[in-house]
């Protein structure tokens, strides 16, 4: 076997296990899953909701591939075709709605707004989704569902359907159907109001309580909790994380997967390296350090949100971490090289208001989403930040 064919295999090895410890990690919900299926008493409409990257939308699409497998009830085959198409997420009786951008601007030749959309962006995310299904689709400026991808489903679902098996629709994000006017959500009421036959619908949220109540009602909620360490731990084991960085890895994503996949992109070092530069920034009152960082932040939060979120995130966790220290509570990233900074930081401010600038990092994250003006929303993080330390 060739060095390509080893690595091929390796990995593939490596997906099957992890796969098959976060089934496990939810395996309460996996054999309520499998109840369902064997006892045929499959409901119309399921809720899947849970903190951001525990594994609910790995869970969706393996309850779809389970109800469609035609070789058994209570086990995924792998093997039937159905199983096949399933993995490739390929499979005609699988629907897949998720946020999209809203292109503004006159429609031509009739042309629906889906249209325009660069659809191989979304097949590639598709086709990544397939791979990894830990993948988080997000289309760049994508923040809501569409109420055109409502209108397409409904013409595809309530058609007759010579395919044998259950359709299935996994709305991922759901809690964006009610972006904009709600007209998504209302459109998609309908559905759940009047379901199509032999059809199962899984709404997925970070979000439940942002769903209409009305949308809530008709389903069989299931909720799930976060990965824990051990999981973590596997996962890093598996992708051949080094020992040394496993600690800030399992430290950082703090169960969640998708921040975990994000992390182990760019060198471990390279980050703390980024996230250093950017505490010393905060916590030191330099005019030029801030004036990069103002100029930097804003143009970031421009072209990528998801960068700009992720720093904040670390930073986040960061004086969360240190103010654990300060009161002699254990956190993982004591066991990290952060730890020499945070006793720096500890003897230097000893009467840091720490709930204060974890409350600043939050508001400065929300207000992307507000269209405030950045560098001036940024400039009041810092001085907002230097009054909490200093108090």
């Amino acid at each position: 076997m060739g060095e390509r064919a080893k690595v091929r295999s390796r990995k593939m090895v490596s997906e099957k296990i992890i796969n098959s410890i976060i089934i496990s990690s939810h395996g309460k919900i996996w054999d309520q899953l499998k109840n369902i299926s064997f006892s045929n008493r499959i409901g119309n409409a399921y809720l899947f909701s849970g903190p951001p990257g525990c594994g609910k939308e790995f869970i969706s699409i393996r309850f779809a591939q389970l109800l469609n497998c035609e070789q058994s009830q209570i086990e995924i085959c792998g093997i039937c075709a159905s199983c096949i198409r399933f993995s490739n997420l390929q499979h005609e009786n699988l629907n897949l709605i998720f946020p999209l951008p809203v292109v503004k601007g006159k429609l031509e030749n009739g042309k629906n707004e889906i249209d325009k959309i660069n659809l191989d962006l979304v097949n590639h995310a598709i086709k990544k989704k397939s791979k990894d299904p830990f993948f988080k689709i997000a289309i760049p400026k994508a923040n809501r569902i569409l109420i055109q991808s409502i209108r397409r489903l409904r013409k595809i679902l309530y058609l007759k359907s010579h395919t044998s098996g259950r359709k299935m629709l996994l709305v991922f994000d759901s809690h964006l159907l009610n972006k904009g006017q709600g007209e998504a959500a209302n459109a998609f009421l309908k559905i759940l109001e009047e379901p199509p036959a032999n059809t199962t619908i899984i709404l997925v949220t970070d979000y439940a309580k942002l769903l209409q109540p009305t949308i809530l009602s008709r389903c069989q909620k299931i909720d799930f909790s976060k990965l824990n360490n051990q999981f973590m731990e596997q996962w890093c084991k598996e992708k051949l994380v080094k020992d040394s960085h496993k600690s800030l890895l399992v430290g950082l994503s703090r169960g969640n997967i998708h921040r975990a996949n994000a992390l182990i992109e760019e060198p471990l070092e390279d980050l703390m390296q980024s996230i250093s530069k950017l505490i010393q920034t905060t916590i030191n009152n330099n005019p030029d350090h801030w004036r990069i960082f103002v100029n930097t932040y804003s143009q970031i939060s421009k072209r990528n949100e998801s960068k700009f979120f992720f720093h904040f995130y670390i930073l986040k966790i960061w004086f969360q971490s240190a103010n654990r220290l300060n009161k002699k509570i254990a956190h993982i990233l004591h066991s990290t090289l952060f730890i020499d900074e945070m006793k720096r930081f500890n003897q230097t401010y000893p009467k840091t208001d720490f709930s204060s600038i974890i409350y600043e990092i939050e508001k400065l994250t929300s207000a992307i989403s507000k269209n405030y003006f950045m560098p001036l929303v940024l400039l009041n993080f810092l001085l907002e930040v230097q009054r909490h330390i200093k108090k």
